[in-house]
């Protein structure tokens, strides 16, 4: 099975977070069959405590990794969250955990 990251930059997102991280890690999970899919969140500076709530659910969540710097905007946060992504497929999510298929 190939290897999946799945990026989403958030910014004040400390209502929504623990509810995406929840839909999407599951997903990561059912495609980690080699060990190498990862969910990458980058908060982007928010004033809330979105990064507090990342690092929590890290600590019980292996594959989930919180990266924090400061605000730049949607471009800049996708872009480090690129730098981090190392799998063969790579999905750029919103935070607010809506996916209109």
């Amino acid at each position: 099975m190939s290897s999946l990251y799945i990026v989403i930059p958030a910014y004040n997102e400390s209502e929504n977070i623990e509810k995406t991280i929840d839909q999407w890690y599951q997903v990561v999970e059912r495609h980690n069959d080699e060990g190498k899919s990862r969910l990458v969140i980058i908060n982007d500076g928010s004033k809330d405590n979105t990064y507090e709530l990342l690092q929590k659910c890290a600590a019980t969540r292996p594959l989930l990794i919180p990266l924090d710097k400061p605000n730049g905007g949607l471009s800049s946060a996708r872009n480090l969250g690129m730098k981090e992504a190392s799998g063969e497929y790579i999905l750029f999510l919103d935070s607010d955990d809506y996916l209109d298929l």
